[in-house]
């Protein structure tokens, strides 16, 4: 039986498997600074966006500036990471190596 796997050649890190929240903000902080075109959105994403009034310049400085303090949740068969300001979260997933795709973001209160 094979394993599938998704291998940032860079890191070495499997970004589909769960990671630290180390690794995963070592992998976003990579991404950010490295990759064009590195960032897409689900369809929950950009109508909660919307919603609560959250410009994709918002989840760039999130992610560019933010911090995981949480573990990640499996839901859906991919790991999820909340980055977080003092602000704002964002939760994300990598699908496939140098690309984040942001889940959901809101304010906090």
């Amino acid at each position: 039986m094979a394993i599938d796997k998704t291998i940032d050649l860079k890191t070495g890190i499997d970004v589909t498997s769960r990671m630290s929240r180390v690794q995963a903000r070592k992998v976003i902080a990579r991404v950010f600074h490295e990759v064009p075109n590195f960032l897409s959105f689900s369809k929950h994403g950009l109508h909660q966006m919307k919603e609560r009034n959250i410009r994709t310049g918002d989840i760039l400085n999130i992610l560019k500036a933010g911090d995981i303090y949480q573990d990640p949740e499996l839901e859906n068969g991919t790991y999820r990471y909340r980055v977080e300001t003092h602000k704002m979260i964002v939760v994300i997933a990598f699908r496939k190596p140098n690309h984040i795709t942001v889940i959901t973001a809101w304010r906090k209160s």
